[in-house]
């Protein structure tokens, strides 16, 4: 397939290229390709790398924690249809037969996906682990009963259940044993700070152990003051990747645009996508905790927000909204989420030997057409 008179985002910029896509693959970017087989003419369009949303819990009332294999398959369609081509399945707080399931049921998942590329679902490039090691006292949606100390043990046996597929593990840097955690495991995983009344102090001893990553930037965190800048601070100070949530409920457009300004190359674009997106509002049940949806936002019974219902293509549109350049949000939705899991060689980003997943969009930002792994959707 050659995609033709594109205007292709490559390194944060639009440039007139045409592609030639072979077996799932990127196999030449130029600006004149000679080749048989099927043309896609994309005059006045712009091409950009497939979304990457490295935090979603699930759509259409079915999540990545409690839903049969089949029902994950529905949600990876859903997330392909609205951009979104690679995801972590992301994990919450749950009983501990729950976690084993959910582990056994991603695994099955992600190999049928591997066993079949030219599925026309969104890829499951590994898990991101959500919880249980969290403290009380900012667990947000997550079910205290659930929550858990710190071990090596526990997090080794999901992990081989899942056939090593997790890839970031978010834990709260205040618990015992957190410090020597970051360092066992610092290699191997990527380990965000998360759920935390945190200091700016115990954030940077968390950093120093080997930490790089931040869990939904202001959201369950304690709020940046000017004598205690607490992670907030730390993202600026040390060079950490910070996810932010860009609904316009989670976060005010004035601190995403201010964020942005301050440290681009670490702003990390999520929807915390939870069951109800791609839903109608009322009454829902997440993370075993009920929740209600009005007007878009997702709420406990104390006012306590439970993750969105957006997408992260609705998350890209909104930001370019309040004033974000759309090659800034682009990269945050792409490129910078496969960089911060050592991802992008492979996805995240439109170049030779990288996976064809395209999204054709207007001036507008509206989505034309998707390709996952050279699949139309």
């Amino acid at each position: 397939m050659i995609l033709r008179h594109g205007e292709v985002f490559i390194d944060g910029k639009f440039e007139r290229k045409d592609i030639l896509v072979e077996d799932g693959l990127v196999k030449e970017i130029s600006e004149t390709i000679k080749g048989d087989g099927k043309e896609v003419d994309c005059t006045g369009l712009r091409i950009v790398p497939g979304f990457f949303d490295i935090h979603t819990h699930g759509c259409l009332s079915y999540d990545f924690s409690k839903s049969s294999p089949e029902k994950i398959k529905e949600m990876c369609e859903y997330y392909a249809k609205h951009g979104v081509t690679s995801v972590l399945a992301t994990t919450m707080t749950n009983e501990e037969k729950q976690y084993h399931q959910a582990m056994v049921y991603l695994k099955e998942v992600m190999d049928d996906q591997k066993e079949h590329p030219d599925t026309k679902e969104a890829a499951i490039e590994g898990i991101n682990m959500e919880g249980p090691f969290f403290g009380i006292e900012k667990k947000g949606a997550h079910d205290p009963q659930y929550l858990r100390r710190i071990s090596q043990d526990l997090f080794d046996e999901y992990n081989t259940l899942s056939g090593n597929a997790i890839r970031l593990v978010d834990i709260d840097p205040r618990l015992d044993g957190a410090v020597e955690f970051i360092q066992r495991n610092k290699e191997f995983f990527t380990i965000s700070l998360a759920h935390t009344m945190s200091t700016f102090d115990q954030a940077e001893v968390a950093v120093k152990a080997g930490a790089t990553h931040v869990t939904h930037l202001f959201n369950a965190m304690r709020p940046m003051l000017h004598r205690e800048p607490g992670l907030v601070g730390a993202v600026s100070e040390f060079g950490l990747n910070a996810e932010i949530i860009c609904d316009g409920i989670h976060i005010h457009p004035a601190v995403v645009k201010l964020m942005f300004k301050a440290v681009p190359e670490q702003m990390i674009l999520i929807s915390d996508s939870i069951n109800p997106t791609g839903l109608p509002d009322g009454e829902y049940v997440a993370g075993g905790l009920p929740i209600t949806v009005k007007d878009h936002k997702a709420f406990l019974k104390d006012g306590t927000l439970a993750g969105s219902t957006i997408t992260l293509f609705d998350a890209v549109k909104n930001a370019i909204s309040f004033g974000i350049p759309a090659e800034q949000a682009i990269l945050s939705a792409s490129y910078y989420p496969a960089k911060s899991l050592h991802l992008e060689d492979t996805v995240g980003s439109i170049g030779v030997g990288r996976k064809a997943d395209l999204l054709l969009v207007d001036s507008d930002f509206n989505l034309k057409q998707v390709y996952v792994r050279g699949n139309e959707i």
